[in-house]
């Protein structure tokens, strides 16, 4: 029976050990209750300030590119300047091909017809020349082309 006092005692020292216990736990839970807590946002407030800063950089780096983009295809859609100077020289070129053909044309017209009324008055005046030589001949063709009309 010695042990079983003995666990008795156990038991019960140990069952005030509890009691001192749960009294402190109440106290500091009381304690707790009562005391207000304010929390350190020093920290959280940092990382966030270094978090804006860094999303800041990005997005002016990427205005930046974006305004680049913007730029580039806004020149994307001009010609380059040496097609637009070739393109300049070749109608420029064939403008002049174009006139002068035209004016040599005139001009060998006009040189036709001078040359056409010049062989026109030597003929003519081959065949005068001719009908005075012979003007027997003269007759037979004023009589031929008084027949033929």
């Amino acid at each position: 029976m010695a042990k079983i006092d003995d666990i008795a005692e156990l038991l019960v020292e140990e069952l005030s050990d509890f009691k001192v216990q749960l009294e402190k736990m109440k106290h500091l839970s009381d304690e707790l209750k009562t005391t207000h807590l304010s929390p350190d946002m020093t920290e959280m407030s940092a990382v966030l300030d270094s978090f804006l800063k860094s999303q800041n950089v990005v997005l002016r780096e990427q205005h930046t590119k974006i305004s680049q983009l913007t730029e580039y295809l806004s020149k994307s859609n001009h010609y380059p300047r040496w097609l637009l100077a070739l393109l300049s020289s070749v109608l420029l070129f064939t403008f002049c091909l174009v006139s002068y053909s035209i004016y040599e044309i005139k001009v060998s017209s006009d040189a036709n017809l001078n040359n056409y009324a010049k062989g026109q008055k030597e003929a003519m005046h081959h065949f005068n020349k001719f009908f005075e030589e012979y003007p027997e001949t003269k007759d037979k063709y004023l009589k031929w082309n008084t027949n033929r009309n």
